[in-house]
């Protein structure tokens, strides 16, 4: 039979639990984790079977429960109330860490943008191929007037956090061709997010063919980049998509002055030709 009535120090008690001494003078004189036995010299000594107890009690601080509410719970313990205690506690460890492994998605996803931003070639325009795109976006009514566009802006970022308890780092917008080749004082818009799920989105698009050019600089710059784009495309006979999206893609995060910004600008394009023979009437 194994002797389980073994009584170490406080220093050796420390050490096994990986905690300092001091903190086990701190949760004895506030009645919350008390010695198996006080000398008569004042020496505090620990059971090894507390061992166990004493994880419990830092693993529900860990996950943020307060000590006070570990205290109440252990003036008032039964295996009755040990279960409820462990299933709720349980359940809030869950959701934060679906919020972390969240919120570590979009750090991974802002990674990989400035990644591959900084990887882009600056200096011309470029045709990608993309595969079906899944956005979430939410209507912007002028784009040019900035009331109109953050009201859109928080009602985006408060339905991605009441869909999917996130808020992306990476808000795009996006606006129809035909605006952009005729602009006018006022025109509507969609500031959007992308998302790895259809069911996730309110607009989906098929995979294809993409004219795209990084532009760095004010929003004077942007707006020659769009020209820039329009042109390109005129000039090499491609039909333009329905929408151009706009790409915030290397901010504040990344430089200093706002003049500095990279925007990347795209749009989907066919070649005239082949949308004369996939339309012959």
């Amino acid at each position: 039979m194994v002797q389980k009535s073994v009584f170490v120090s406080t220093g050796q008690f420390a050490q096994l639990t990986g905690v300092s001494k001091h903190t086990l003078f701190f949760y004895d004189d506030n009645n919350l984790f008390k010695p198996a036995k006080v000398e008569d010299n004042g020496y505090r000594y620990y059971s090894l079977n507390q061992v166990d107890t004493f994880s419990v009690i830092s693993s529900l601080k860990e996950i943020g429960m307060p000590l006070k509410q570990i205290k109440q719970y252990l003036d008032d313990r039964s295996p009755e109330r040990f279960i409820h205690l462990l299933d709720t506690e349980s359940q809030k460890l869950k959701e934060k860490i679906a919020r972390l492994n969240q919120l570590l998605d979009v750090m991974e996803e802002k990674k990989k943008a400035t990644a591959t931003a900084m990887s882009a070639d600056h200096s011309g325009l470029t045709v990608e191929t993309l595969g079906p795109r899944h956005l979430y976006r939410t209507a912007v009514e002028n784009v040019r007037e900035p009331r109109s566009y953050y009201q859109a802006f928080q009602q985006h970022y408060t339905h991605l956090e009441q869909k999917f308890r996130c808020s992306s780092w990476l808000e795009s917008l996006m606006v129809e061709t035909t605006n952009v080749l005729d602009p006018s004082p006022a025109y509507p818009g969609y500031i959007y997010t992308e998302v790895s799920r259809k069911t996730d989105s309110n607009l989906s698009i098929p995979g294809g063919d993409y004219l795209t050019g990084y532009f760095q600089g004010d929003d004077d710059k942007l707006i020659e980049g769009y020209q820039v784009l329009i042109q390109h495309a005129r000039s090499n006979e491609l039909q333009l998509g329905e929408y151009i999206f706009e790409e915030l893609v290397l901010d504040e995060l990344s430089f200093k002055a706002y003049n500095q910004y990279v925007y990347k600008l795209s749009v989907p394009v066919v070649k005239t030709s082949d949308a004369s023979s996939l339309n012959p009437n």
